[in-house]
C-alpha cells in the first residue's frame, strides 16, 4: 500500500513511493501528515462532487462546500439578459436608423424592452446573497 501525505502548507497530497525523489531535491514538506487511503478516496470523491479540500485546525484535509459567488453569477445574467433584451428589438432601431416609421405594435414593443432595460440595469448585483429572480422579457 502507498501511504498517502497531506501538506497543509501546500495544500496537496503526497505519495509515500514519491518521498524519496522529493526528499532529494529537499523538497518533501515539512508538515506533511499521514492519512488513511479511505480518508483520501474520500476527499477525491467528495471534489468531484463540487467540494473543495482545505486543512482543518490541526492541518488535516477536510471537504469544504464551496459557496457560490452570487454577486459574479448575477452580474453575468444581468448582462447577459440585458444583451437579449437589446437583440430583441435590433430590427425595431435598424428601422429607426433607416427613418423609417414605426408601427404601433413595434413602438409598444421598444417601450416595454426599454422598461424591462431600466430594470434591469437597477439591480444591484453586488449585494446579492442567493439567486436573483429575474423578470420575464416583455413580448
Amino acid at each position: 500500500m502507498n501511504s498517502v501525505y497531506y501538506s497543509a502548507e501546500l495544500s496537496g497530497f503526497y505519495f509515500e513511493a514519491d518521498k524519496g525523489l522529493y526528499e532529494a531535491v529537499g523538497s518533501w514538506p515539512a508538515d506533511a501528515l499521514a492519512i488513511s487511503e479511505n480518508s483520501y478516496q474520500h476527499l477525491i470523491e467528495g471534489q468531484t462532487q463540487g467540494h473543495s479540500i482545505v486543512p482543518n485546525e490541526k492541518g488535516l484535509p477536510v471537504l469544504k462546500a464551496i459557496e457560490p459567488d452570487y454577486p459574479a453569477i448575477a452580474e453575468a445574467q444581468k448582462q447577459m439578459l440585458i444583451g437579449e433584451a437589446m437583440q430583441s428589438v435590433s430590427v425595431i432601431q435598424l428601422k429607426l436608423q433607416a427613418g423609417r416609421a414605426l408601427s404601433e405594435l413595434e413602438s409598444s414593443k421598444l417601450a416595454a424592452v426599454l422598461d424591462h432595460i431600466d430594470f434591469l440595469e437597477k439591480v444591484d448585483t453586488e449585494s446579492a446573497t442567493s439567486p436573483v429572480n429575474w423578470p420575464s422579457m416583455p413580448a
